[in-house]
């Protein structure tokens, strides 16, 4: 089972800076995402979501890190993209798939002012 809590607006971009020190710079990721395998075995995530909403299904596809990435369980892993904000408060909700094809949808509540509540 994942756990996944997203923060729109993160600081994410000073903080890879800092940890690349004067190499690589990211600009613009303002959505970071935490996904906590709670499960027994490995589960394997493209780094990829689609993104619901009155406008129909969005798939974003701009993850850091990209491709495949296997979470460990009772691991977090963070991914982080650049996000429309206009797009992002029109969504309502945003669904993960492990490469087993299982989906593990997140409600968008924006109650939670630095992120969303951890959800199933």
């Amino acid at each position: 089972m994942l756990e996944i809590r997203v923060i729109m607006n993160s600081s994410v971009e000073e903080i890879l800076a800092f940890k690349t020190c004067c190499g690589l710079r990211m600009f613009d990721q303002n959505l970071e995402i935490h996904i906590l395998n709670q499960g027994d075995v490995p589960v394997v995530v493209p780094s990829s979501f689609a993104l619901e909403g009155h406008f129909g299904v969005r798939h974003i596809d701009t993850l850091v890190p990209s491709g495949k990435v296997e979470i460990p369980p009772g691991t977090i892993t963070a991914f982080y993209c650049s996000m429309d904000e206009a797009l992002w408060n029109e969504a309502t909700r945003m669904v993960f798939r492990d490469e087993k094809g299982n989906a593990y949808p997140v409600l968008l509540d924006r109650s939670c002012e630095r992120g969303i509540p951890w959800t199933s």
